[in-house]
């Protein structure tokens, strides 16, 4: 699993978008140590939808290495 960490969410729509056309899982890691599943779960799309991360930032994992990129790139154009 990689693990990208947030701390801000600069366009959420584009984020659940990104997740959805991922190839591999990704999972929003909760403060129980548990993972929800992102991409397959409307409540956690939800959740999602009314998180502000804050200081501490929200942890997402993802299984598959090639989703890294995108997800990296998502974050460097929302800071443009």
């Amino acid at each position: 699993m990689f693990t990208v960490k947030l701390h801000w969410i600069p366009n959420t729509h584009a984020l659940l978008e990104l997740a959805a056309a991922s190839c591999g899982e990704v999972f929003l890691n909760l403060p129980d140590g548990s993972r929800a599943d992102l991409k397959r779960d409307g409540a956690v799309r939800q959740l999602l939808r009314m998180l502000q991360p804050g200081e501490e930032g929200l942890r997402l994992s993802l299984s598959d290495r090639g989703d890294v990129a995108s997800f990296m790139r998502y974050l460097s154009e929302a800071a443009l």
